[in-house]
């Protein structure tokens, strides 16, 4: 079914219960909108008549006319001018619609495999990309934080995703280990999908991306960081296929010498391979956190030292120069998190204390 359609009868079945504002015949051609088609467009009455009378130009919704005369908007702002005191009604329709047009954009999508990690990351490749916001924190960060990619041994990092025309709607990083004893592996990291669709189909867009990269690898099973969420993209109509066990977590680790690391200028955030433990020469990268000397948790181009804390009111990793352990709370708190407690020469959560401003120190309140 075509868009148009789809929004016309929409409309003619809101019109059955819902009160027609005084604007609703000013509305004609409505349909999808040619410069971004997850949203809709119109030509009003009134200036369907002015083209004609001043410039000849008769309006009969060719796509060359919507791009050039058309007033392009979302589904819900259409609807709120064209019916009054029907929000509800309105919302849920304008919602349905909306979900159509992001299912009907996504059809067209195509696989794409880029090789270069930190072009991408950085938006620098932009002949070939249009980038859309998906919520990962490493999104339009300066390129040299991505020289680690392309340093690990015998490790190929590609970025992966669906595009429509140049559009990237969903992305993900996949690890290429090559080994002598147990061959080629592959673990697609984390799929992030852009903001605009994590209201519609997101876990569709991972089982689409999920499985054309199994396709255009042939292999039958493939480790991912958001198998969880693919799985539950069967309910939305995707394919059900056999996923093999498939892990949410590499099963093989990946190295970098030691002296090529801390030689790069930056590091960046790092979703599955974050936790590092030190070899001979080398720093052993893995999803095992425990015992990690070093961690790729920054977002500011920086690496954490292992044998960190974690603050137990604020969940932050910590060093333990910069905190103290709370005999009275039982719990190891951060500087932002901890107050210092004068009688006690003991530390607690701020919110477990009370000031007392004739002597200007912290008491715990169980002592009152």
């Amino acid at each position: 079914m075509e868009n148009k359609n789809t929004i016309l009868k929409a409309i003619d079945y809101l019109g059955i219960y819902a009160n027609k504002s005084e604007k609703f015949e000013d509305f004609k051609f409505i349909g999808k909108s040619i410069d971004n088609p997850l949203k809709v467009s119109y030509i009003s009455q009134k200036k369907i008549n002015s083209l004609l009378e001043y410039t000849e130009t008769k309006i009969i919704g060719t796509k060359e006319q919507r791009n050039k005369h058309f007033t392009s908007t979302s589904i819900q702002k259409l609807l709120q001018q064209m019916f009054i005191n029907e929000s509800y009604r309105t919302e849920n329709i304008a919602i349905d619609i909306d979900k159509q047009l992001r299912k009907d954009f996504c059809k067209d999508s195509q696989l794409f495999i880029e090789d270069d990690v930190a072009g991408f990351y950085s938006q620098e490749i932009t002949d070939t990309y249009i980038y859309n916001s998906n919520g990962s924190c490493m999104n339009k960060k300066p390129i040299s934080y991505f020289g680690i990619y392309d340093k690990f041994i015998d490790v190929r990092t590609q970025i992966v995703g669906l595009k429509v025309g140049k559009s990237v709607i969903a992305r993900a990083l996949l690890w290429t280990k090559e080994s002598e004893t147990q061959g080629t592996q592959y673990f697609l990291d984390r799929i992030y999908i852009a903001s605009e669709f994590q209201n519609s189909n997101p876990e569709e867009l991972q089982n689409k991306l999920f499985n054309k990269i199994k396709r255009a690898l042939r292999i039958k099973r493939l480790d991912c960081c958001s198998i969880t969420h693919i799985k539950n993209g069967q309910n939305t109509g995707a394919e059900k296929l056999n996923y093999f066990n498939a892990k949410s977590y590499p099963n093989f680790y990946i190295q970098i010498n030691q002296d090529t690391f801390n030689e790069l200028e930056k590091y960046p955030y790092m979703d599955s391979f974050r936790w590092a433990k030190e070899l001979t020469d080398n720093y052993s990268f893995s999803a095992d956190e425990e015992r990690a000397d070093i961690i790729l948790e920054s977002t500011e181009g920086e690496f954490t030292e292992g044998g960190a804390n974690i603050c137990d009111c604020c969940d932050e990793r910590v060093n333990e120069d910069y905190g103290s352990y709370s005999e009275v709370d039982n719990e190891f708190l951060c500087e932002d998190c901890g107050v210092y407690l004068e009688d006690r020469e003991d530390t607690c959560r701020e919110s477990n204390a009370i000031y007392d401003s004739y002597r200007e120190v912290y008491c715990y309140d169980g002592d009152f």
